[in-house]
């Protein structure tokens, strides 16, 4: 993970504060330790962060581990964790400094090197 770029695509997330599932196709884009890209909408709504930390051993995303992502973009701060167990890929975002507090886990269906 902390060399190599990868898409990871979501097809929906669950929030974890309500337990509401929405179906919301989207994508992150890790490049290894040092930004992350979240893309919503099409290609219409594109965020970027900054990687200030990043722990976890995991080096081969078809198996099982996980690795997190921290940054911080001004007031906002959060993680990115990706995670692959028995049951697939998982994407988990929580942010924290905005209007609400986000915590989200998104159904990863699949991923891609690029």
């Amino acid at each position: 993970m902390s060399k190599e770029t990868i898409q990871w695509n979501a097809s929906g997330f669950k929030d974890l504060d309500t337990n509401e599932t929405v179906a919301n196709a989207c994508q992150f884009i890790t490049y290894g330790t040092s930004k992350i890209k979240w893309i919503q909408d099409e290609g219409r709504a594109v965020v970027e962060w900054g990687v200030a930390a990043t722990s976890g051993p995991w080096t081969d995303a078809s198996k099982n581990g996980a690795y997190k992502y921290s940054f911080k973009d001004g007031a906002m701060s959060g993680t990115l964790t990706m995670k692959k167990d028995a049951n697939g890929w998982v994407a988990e975002l929580i942010l924290t400094g905005g209007s609400n507090d986000i915590h989200l886990q998104y159904t990863v269906s699949s991923i891609q090197k690029i």
